[in-house]
């Protein structure tokens, strides 16, 4: 049971903070990861050995570190220090004698920890690809509104061709429009259509002959 809970609780908890945009800010795993470790020094308390909230309180300050290093530089840390403290909490009972620790609370935490990692790690992940998604497109973008005034040329020369009756040279030049324009879709498509154009009238000319 206290597996289950513990997985239904962290994809629900993450998965609400992503629906409604908490995660967005960048302190909010980090502060969910000291919220999580300190509990330990909330059950030595409860359990009223002073002896136990020692030791704790250096379990927590460790984990304090790590949760203030990943907000400060990169939050694959607070995966980090999750996913370790999911160790922690498998070790716990034979680390500290911690009179005041539910019996199900480490398996509970130990589940929740790992799963908010995995999660954790996959919205990093996935604002990775995201971005280099982004930045692709941008390049994109870029390109075709550069290369545009180029391919723009030849089609300008392959009509002045067209006019000449130079056909052969026509075509040369949208070649070399279709050759600037394929790394942009846009371009490619409106080469191709001028291509399309070019048979259409070449078939025109020689069925009037």
């Amino acid at each position: 049971m206290e597996y289950t809970v513990g997985v239904v609780l962290a994809l629900g908890i993450s998965g609400l903070a992503t629906v409604v945009g908490l995660d967005r800010d960048r302190a909010f795993y980090p502060t969910l990861t000291i919220v999580i470790a300190s509990y330990y020094d909330l059950f030595a308390v409860i359990g009223g050995s002073l002896h136990a909230l020692m030791l704790e309180s250096a379990g927590v300050v460790a984990f304090l570190l790590l949760s203030l290093i990943g907000f400060r530089f990169t939050l694959w840390w607070v995966v980090a220090a999750l996913a370790a403290h999911g160790v922690f909490d498998w070790f716990h009972g034979h680390l500290i004698a911690d009179p005041g620790v539910p019996s199900w609370w480490p398996m509970f935490c130990l589940t929740y920890d790992v799963v908010a990692a995995a999660y954790l790690s996959w919205l990093l992940g996935f604002s990775r690809v995201a971005a280099r998604s982004n930045r692709v497109t941008e390049q994109v973008k870029e390109f075709s509104h550069r290369i545009r005034p180029y391919v723009q040329a030849e089609f300008l020369a392959a009509e002045e061709c067209d006019g000449r009756g130079a056909f052969a040279g026509s075509f040369e030049h949208l070649e070399r429009a279709h050759v600037l324009g394929q790394a942009s879709t846009r371009e490619h498509v409106r080469v191709h259509w001028q291509m399309l154009r070019w048979v259409g009238n070449f078939l025109a000319r020689n069925f009037h002959k």
